[in-house]
């Protein structure tokens, strides 16, 4: 399960936009020579597309690149046509940005997120999802919102088993406030949050309101870390508004020291854990 296109496309636009750059080519002479669109061009270089064997290996031989340099960029072009596991699930894998975010979050060894509400999905206990879903401006149907069900269960299994995901997740009081499914629901899923904050790969913190401000407020964000030190960390931002996936330094540094300020604002995950079974007290039926 953790190997993924959507990181074998991102690290092969990435290498061939540095290759580009290199040989100072621009989109249109390299258009050009592909007979394609340079908008063709961008996407591959977005890492939002498969790419054809064939157009890597004329890319590459375009740039001045022979011999193994150019068979390891025809294996990351071949990695790049498999298919995801979540693509058995096509109705939620047409969410806007998610196919991306779960193919991250698959060749990811470590996730950090944070946001006001809801509570994040990898967290989720099957109840809550589903009451979840009867907030939404267009609610699944029974046959759609059970496979996406099933997609958040496969999802956290990610987080169990001898190489787990590394999860730390920061959560706003609101989330641990805000009625979703009535009493029962919320307090079985805040004693499931303390019962996944025991996990050695898991760290939960609270951010209390009343610590007032913080440099994340208003944002959601998500960040990617992968075992390969040739994959950039990916901040992805989203909200009902939009998504966006960040991966230059340049971009992503403000919002992982954000981060960073709001885990050092946060509960302790000690005193977290502390915060959220007395809230789960306040969520009697």
């Amino acid at each position: 399960m953790h190997n993924s296109p959507t990181v074998h496309r991102r690290r092969l636009g990435g290498e061939l936009r540095k290759l580009r750059e290199t040989a100072g080519r621009t989109h249109r002479e390299v258009a050009a020579h592909l007979d394609c669109s340079q908008g063709k061009i961008s996407q591959i270089e977005l890492g939002r597309v498969p790419v054809r064997t064939s157009d890597v290996r004329l890319m590459a031989e375009f740039y001045g690149i022979t011999g193994d340099r150019i068979t390891d960029l025809i294996e990351l072009a071949q990695g790049s046509k498999e298919r995801g596991w979540w693509q058995r699930y096509p109705t939620t894998a047409q969410r806007p940005g998610f196919e991306t975010h779960l193919g991250l979050e698959t060749a990811a060894k470590a996730v950090s997120c944070f946001g006001a509400d809801p509570i994040p999905e990898l967290l989720h206990t099957a109840e809550y999802s589903a009451a979840l879903f009867g907030t939404e401006l267009h609610p699944p149907g029974e046959s759609d919102g059970q496979e996406r069900l099933t997609v958040t269960t496969t999802r956290q299994q990610r987080l169990l088993g001898n190489e787990p995901l590394e999860l730390w997740a920061v959560l706003d009081e609101a989330a641990l406030r805000r009625s979703i499914g009535g009493p029962v629901v919320m307090r079985q899923q805040l004693e499931h949050l303390v019962l996944m904050g025991y996990r050695r790969n898991v760290t939960i913190q609270v951010l209390p309101f009343g610590h007032g401000g913080h440099p994340l407020m208003g944002e959601r964000i998500s960040v990617f870390s992968f075992p390969d030190e040739a994959d950039p960390q990916v901040v992805h931002v989203g909200d009902t508004a939009g998504s966006r996936f960040l991966d230059k330094p340049a971009d992503t540094g403000d919002y992982l020291t954000a981060f960073e300020r709001v885990c050092g604002i946060a509960l302790p995950p000690k005193d977290s854990s502390a915060f959220i079974s007395a809230v789960a007290d306040d969520w009697k039926a």
